[in-house]
């Protein structure tokens, strides 16, 4: 049987660390699979999932443990740091054994960090897999051959609760999930809710270290609720009426797909992988990326859209769930670039 080393450069909960685990867990039952990530809350996740988990914290207790994998016959390495990936390229040329080898790019918004040095891969016959078209034109734009990468887009892989239909039109409850961090532009929304304090109630979870500074800026504002870590995000999305989602440079935007499975509309920037997600007046709504006043002129305009419009937007939303973002479609394509076989039996 196939075994699947997945190492991720970070051990928190957010997207990268929910998709390599939600990948693992639908792959477990036709290859061993292992993952390995820096010491943090998603091996508790890890476990949730019973997905096998290797924690490290240093470079050296990695390596020990990738040496004694590399001496599997039948081996798939993912990895989502080009430091990783090298690290497993060296290890396996002292090894005398070399691995099918699958680079993960998750993206960001630190252009050469994210895309800039992912080109070195190719030489070394890595695979890349971008999770969307944004970061598969980035990579381009950043010297990367285009047979070498394979778009495998994000999903979601268990059906939320939903909000109720709208039977009325009006907007009173907004929800943001996001880290609190300069690069997620979060200081966009609140710069709309501050200029524009008859905006609806606003609801964020998420932390971050930028944190404490948006909060004492918004502290007038009664409307705005800081909530911190939320450990199951659909319950605020189901009490909202709608989604904004801020970083205009995001190369995905897992929550965007949450809150359409929520039952919840979205507004998302006219730009980056976000955009990618959405057709304006389809399956969600645009505004001009960075400018808190559009942000403000949207939220009011689709306050006043009929309950039927809204409900045709959410419909919408979930038909591209499914089609688009399906689990098995996409799990089956990692299958196949890690050479594991028989998914599709399931």
């Amino acid at each position: 049987m196939k075994t699947l080393l997945y190492i991720l450069h970070s051990g928190q909960r957010y997207g990268t660390e929910r998709m390599a685990l939600a990948t693992l867990a639908h792959l477990k039952f036709k290859a061993n699979t292992v993952l390995f990530a820096p010491q943090g809350p998603v091996q508790q996740l890890a476990k949730e999932q019973d997905v096998l988990f290797y924690g490290f914290n240093s470079w050296l207790e990695l390596a020990r443990q990738l040496w004694r994998y590399l001496a599997h016959p039948e081996l798939c390495v993912c990895s989502t740091g080009v430091s990783q990936a090298l690290m497993v390229s060296v290890l396996a040329l002292l090894r005398g054994k070399w691995p099918r080898q699958i680079h993960i790019v998750h993206g960001g918004t630190d252009e050469y960090l994210s895309y800039g040095r992912k080109h070195w891969l190719q030489y070394l016959g890595i695979e890349l897999i971008a999770v969307s078209e944004f970061v598969r034109t980035r990579l381009l734009a950043h010297g990367c051959s285009d047979k070498h990468i394979t778009v495998i887009e994000n999903f979601l892989t268990t059906q939320q609760n939903r909000r109720d239909v709208f039977t009325k039109p009006g907007i009173t409850q907004v929800a943001m999930i996001t880290r609190i961090d300069p690069i997620k532009q979060v200081s966009v929304a609140i710069r709309a809710w501050c200029n524009d304090p008859s905006l609806p109630a606003l609801r964020i979870c998420g932390t971050g270290w930028q944190s404490k500074e948006l909060q004492a800026h918004s502290a007038h504002l009664k409307q705005i609720k800081w909530l911190g870590f939320v450990e199951h995000p659909n319950q605020e999305l189901t009490q909202c009426d709608l989604y904004v989602h801020s970083c205009a440079n995001e190369p995905f935007g897992l929550a965007v797909l949450e809150a359409m499975d929520a039952g919840v509309p979205v507004l998302v920037p006219n730009r980056g992988g976000a955009a990618d997600l959405v057709k304006h007046g389809e399956t969600g709504f645009y505004y001009q990326a960075g400018d808190s006043h559009d942000l403000a002129q949207k939220i009011h305009w689709i306050n006043q859209l009929p309950a039927s419009e809204l409900n045709t937007i959410v419909a919408n939303a979930r038909q591209q769930l499914i089609q688009r973002f399906s689990a098995p479609q996409q799990i089956a394509s990692y299958a196949c670039l890690c050479g594991i076989k028989g998914i599709n039996d399931e």
